[in-house]
């Protein structure tokens, strides 16, 4: 568990890495505009870009139950319709770019705001394609456990991301200044520079030779309808998420409560990344390691995993809970010394202290019942519980108790957070996943990819 998880926390924390060093960066341009936008531009961006995601994330699944089946081919088979998947959900963002400024005027902060949200979103959506393309090839190399891969590109991305963000933030080497735009030209070049050294190794002699990866490029439908089949409830599951999220920090949080409590939220937030986006790297280890363990028809070893996956989690999401509460004044001043800033940030940093040890139970189950292909359920009630807590519970907060500020709303997502957690304890423990064969069905329509793995073309086994 401890092998996979360090290279995958830490190709998981390096986006979080590369948002908080633009959010630093532009905090130095002296412009509480510009700090009270870059939040709110990237959850517009994620809220269409997550629906490519979690269909890629599904990769990591299902390549590393055929890594546990010894079905070789089939996981570099599913990669690669991975990269069909990004292509597509590029060109649409291509075509929904003219609709942006209706989109930020339509949410209604501050005008000097605005502006910086639509210049740094322009761009932002351009990051799609090559970001989706990125997460389905990571996931790969995790999925078939060489993780080491995933995280040395996410390490050197980080790198081309300062430079080129420092650049043209600022405007050096002959460079105008671009101020957040040009922190969203770094995630562009950085994200397209991964994008093609994942590809690069995946076609190399190492990767070809046990995959075939060279010769699976072909689209399949086959493995796109099990891409699709699980992984569009993440998707939306992820959607919801985003767009919850998006409306509970444009609208509950900025519209509501203006420019202060949005920096405030938005400084907050960096903390909070540094704790769930590590929580998530060691799901996405888990959901590679049950996934084989399922592959190799062995659940009491995924049972096992999981139980030390929640342990690590607890022991981590704890530790930052304790310093949130103790030390929450003056993190949030390293980034804003308003007084008002502080106080707000402040309460948001002693209820993240509370929530995070259920986000941290939470995340974990999530990402062990994905490697078992367990994802209906859980999205069904993921999208139910957002909507319900978060966005009407939160409305309600924030109208009939408005002298709360923006805790009020944050009281509510932090009662959506524990729920959560709780419910997908109760799902694993109910063991309903273990009945689920997520390729029983082409066996069944007697459709399967040409196995190339110790059984050579041998029907897959049953899975119960």
């Amino acid at each position: 568990m401890i092998a996979m998880s360090i290279p995958v926390v830490v190709t998981t924390s390096s986006r979080a890495f590369m948002d908080i060093m633009d959010y630093l960066m532009i905090s130095r341009l002296g412009l509480g505009e510009a700090q009270a936008a870059i939040l709110p531009s990237q959850i517009i961006m994620w809220s269409y870009i997550i629906l490519g995601m979690g269909i890629a994330s599904m990769v990591n699944t299902f390549a590393s139950q055929s890594l546990g089946r010894k079905q070789y081919r089939d996981c570099s088979s599913y990669v690669w319709q991975s990269l069909y998947v990004a292509l597509a959900f590029g060109l649409v963002a291509l075509a929904l770019r003219p609709n942006l400024p209706a989109l930020v005027a339509w949410i209604g902060h501050d005008p000097k705001v605005q502006s910086l949200e639509l210049a740094y979103t322009r761009v932002a959506l351009l990051t799609v394609g090559p970001t989706i393309t990125a997460y389905g090839f990571g996931w790969f190399f995790v999925g078939v456990h060489r993780p080491w891969v995933t995280m040395w590109t996410a390490i050197e991305a980080n790198v081309v991301n300062v430079a080129v963000s420092f650049v043209l933030i600022f405007g050096h080497l002959g460079f105008e200044p671009m101020g957040i735009a040009g922190a969203a030209w770094g995630t562009l070049a950085a994200v397209s520079y991964r994008t093609i050294r994942l590809g690069l190794t995946l076609v190399a002699p190492s990767a070809d030779r046990t995959f075939h990866s060279r010769s699976t490029w072909r689209p399949s439908w086959r493995c796109m309808k099990g891409l699709l089949r699980i992984g569009l409830p993440c998707s939306f599951q992820w959607l919801c998420d985003v767009v919850v999220w998006a409306i509970f920090v444009n609208i509950l949080v900025g519209t509501k409560f203006g420019t202060i409590h949005l920096i405030a939220t938005n400084t907050a937030w960096q903390y909070m990344r540094l704790a769930f986006l590590p929580t998530i790297g060691v799901g996405q280890a888990l959901t590679a390691l049950v996934g084989k363990s399922i592959g190799a028809d062995d659940p009491a070893r995924a049972i096992r995993e999981a139980r030390i996956a929640t342990l690590i989690t607890l022991v981590y999401m704890g530790s930052l809970s304790l310093l949130y509460w103790l030390k929450g004044p003056e993190l949030i001043s390293l980034f804003n010394t308003d007084p008002e800033v502080v106080e707000i940030g402040t309460t948001i940093m002693m209820c993240a202290a509370v929530f995070q040890l259920f986000d941290a139970i939470g995340i974990t189950y999530s990402a062990a019942l994905r490697g078992a292909g367990d994802t209906f359920v859980p999205s069904v009630f993921f999208i139910v519980s957002n909507w319900v807590i978060i966005v009407g519970c939160g409305w309600l907060v924030a109208t009939h108790y408005s002298h709360l500020g923006s805790l009020g709303p944050w009281l509510a997502a932090s009662g959506l957070i524990v729920i959560t957690g709780v419910f997908l304890w109760w799902r694993w423990r109910s063991r309903a996943w273990m009945k689920i064969d997520l390729f029983q069905a082409s066996i069944d329509d007697g459709n399967t990819i040409e196995g190339d793995s110790k059984e050579g073309t041998a029907a897959i086994p049953s899975q119960t």
